[in-house]
């Protein structure tokens, strides 16, 4: 397991004002999120498993969720509406660039997702988990 992987990753660094973007976390103990949001007020998460290199990601889908967010002052909430079990494997080629930046071959969900992202010093956490 590459320690550079681990942290919080979001495209909207890469795309600031874009409609829509998708963060990406990387847990230490090998699991990790996908998290995608538009301003449609809709979301997406995906928890996975991980393992790889800075060059090649093993991916295991464990569950996806998806739902609603909301403000309420300065907080957001998600209501999840559809909770699904996985099990779907996938490897990834990637680059970790200066920046860091990270790229992936292809999106971890071809509907749903970007390619490429920035690292956020401090991250954040799966949003569904609060």
């Amino acid at each position: 397991m590459d320690a550079r992987l681990v942290g919080y990753w979001s495209e909207s660094e890469v795309h600031p004002g874009s409609t829509e973007y998708t963060e990406l976390g990387f847990r230490p103990d090998g699991t990790g999120w996908q998290y995608w949001s538009s301003w449609s007020t809709a979301f997406v998460v995906h928890r996975f498993t991980w393992e790889g290199t800075a060059s090649r990601l093993l991916i295991r889908l464990g569950m996806i969720l998806d739902g609603t967010w909301s403000l309420a002052g300065e907080r957001t909430h998600h209501r999840i509406e559809r909770r699904e079990h996985l099990d779907t494997e996938l490897t990834l080629s990637c680059t970790l660039a200066p920046g860091p930046r990270l790229r992936l071959a292809r999106p971890l969900d071809e509907m749903l997702g970007g390619t490429e992202f920035l690292a956020v010093p401090g991250g954040g956490t799966d949003p569904t988990l609060a």
